[in-house]
Order: C-alpha cells, then structure tokens, then sequence
C-alpha cells in the first residue's frame, strides 16, 4: 500500500507520521511519503499512491477542499487529535473517506486503510504475490522466494526486499530505505544499512543469484532484476558495466540524496 502522511497542523508541519500510524506502518506493507499542506497536492499528483494521511489537530476540511479543488481524487483518512461529531461530519461531507482519533490502534488503524483501499480500488490487497523471475514476493506471508523455496530472512531484511520489489528499476538512497524500514522510529546509523544490504545479498547469492543489486556511487543502490532471470534464459553477465558487484555491494554510500523511481517507483522520505 502506498501512502502519502500530510502535516495539516503547527505541530506537524512535515507530516511526519504520529506513533499510531508509525505501529500501523510497521505492522504492514507500507510505503510511505511525507509532506507538508503546502506542497500536498502536487506530492500527490506527482508519486502514485493508494490513499493520503492528513493529520491535523482537529478534523478540518480546508486542505481536503483543496485537494478535491485541484482534481485529487485519491482517497483521503484524516487523523485527527481532537474530534467530535460535527467536524467529522463537515470533513465526511467534505470528501473525506474516513476520520479517526489520533488514539486509534495501530491494528484498527490498518484495517480501515486497507478496507478503504480496497473499496476505492474493487481489489482486495491483503494478499499479493510479487514475481520478478525466480523470484517471488508473498506480502501476505511475508516471505521471499527463490525457485519456491523460501530464504531466511529477519523482519527489516524482508522489508528491504520488499521495498526494492516495489521499486525495480529505481535508485534507494540509505534515507529512503531507513525511513521504510523504521517508520519514523528512532533510525540507526545510516551505516547499518550498508550491513544489511550486505547480508540480504549473500542469501540471495546462496540461492544462485548473482549481482542481485547494483551500487550507484555516492547515490544509492538499484535491484538488478536481470539477475533473476530463469535459468538458461539470461546472459550471465546481466550488466556488462557492473564487474565488481559482489565487492562494491558493501561500500558505503553518501545518504541523504532524494532519488526519484521512474514512473512507478514511489518516493520516500
């Protein structure tokens, strides 16, 4: 689920997400842009997402009327710390799809995005299977696979490959990937992801699969998704410019570049 947290508050002016949502985050397949109410709508137009987060100190629908203004149709959940009936009403009649307190659980929290999503989209997403070649994703099991069998991998190492499935093809830098990993939690030293992404590949290269991620210098890194390719049916030098990808995987690199994915990736902050 790709979701974009909107600060619509004096406290909260870069929507960084509160802790119920950051437990929900944590709890689920989700990949998260933040933003503050001035840059939200063309945020929103600009990264493909499934439904926005606007929290706000109490439920208010100026923001929301500009978004529906400017043509924003995607659906909207609206956190708010202070609620009561009549301004959920006057946000619900605004446009808004739900609005919650911000004491919501984490638990609750996520079930009413999905069953938003999944309203809005006629598709259920409780269960997706991601296939890049010999590979398989299964976000409702939480498991990578690898011809079938699946690889032992630790809760933030399933979350690194399942960010990197959702973005094929584009460039992580260290910042976007610790923000998916920690949700806006306490972040490690950015040099923990260089270890990390050290031991993603070595159990991915015990599986047969060569270079899987390629090193951009001073940049980030990006799934080489030739490299799993079946069998038999790929060039076994995937990427002729890549001669050291094994050594250079776990060089550190510089964080804090914002790389936009093409078309299909989805920023993260």
């Amino acid at each position: 689920m790709r979701l974009i947290c909107i600060g619509d508050s004096e406290k909260n002016l870069d929507g960084r997400p509160c802790s119920a949502l950051s437990e929900a985050i944590s709890l689920g397949e989700i990949y998260l842009r933040i933003c503050g109410r001035e840059g939200a709508v063309g945020a929103i137009r600009e990264s493909p997402i499934d439904i926005a987060v606007i929290q706000q100190t109490a439920p208010n629908p100026r923001l929301l009327r500009v978004l529906r203004n400017n043509k924003v149709s995607s659906p909207v959940l609206i956190i708010a710390r202070n609620i009561n009936a009549d301004s959920v009403a006057d946000v619900l009649a605004a446009g808004a799809d739900d609005c919650v307190s911000i004491n919501i659980e984490a638990v609750e929290l996520l079930a009413r995005l999905r069953a938003i999503v999944r309203r809005v989209s006629g598709v259920g997403i409780t269960s997706q299977m991601i296939t890049i070649g010999r590979m398989k994703l299964n976000e409702d099991t939480r498991e990578v696979l690898i011809d079938d069998e699946a690889i032992t991998l630790t809760q933030v190492e399933y979350k690194i490959m399942s960010l990197f499935a959702h973005r094929k093809g584009g460039i992580l830098n260290k910042d976007a990937i610790m923000s998916h990993v920690y949700a806006g939690k306490n972040l490690p030293q950015s040099k923990s992801i260089d270890v990390m992404m050290c031991r993603v590949r070595a159990k991915l290269v015990e599986k047969g699969i060569k270079a899987p991620f390629k090193t951009i210098w001073g940049v980030g890194y990006r799934l080489v998704e030739e490299a799993f390719a079946p069998l038999g049916s790929r060039d076994m030098n995937p990427d002729p410019h890549h001669h050291h990808s094994s050594n250079e995987s776990c060089m550190p690199i510089t964080p804090g570049i914002d790389i936009r994915a093409p078309s299909k990736g989805f920023d993260i902050r």
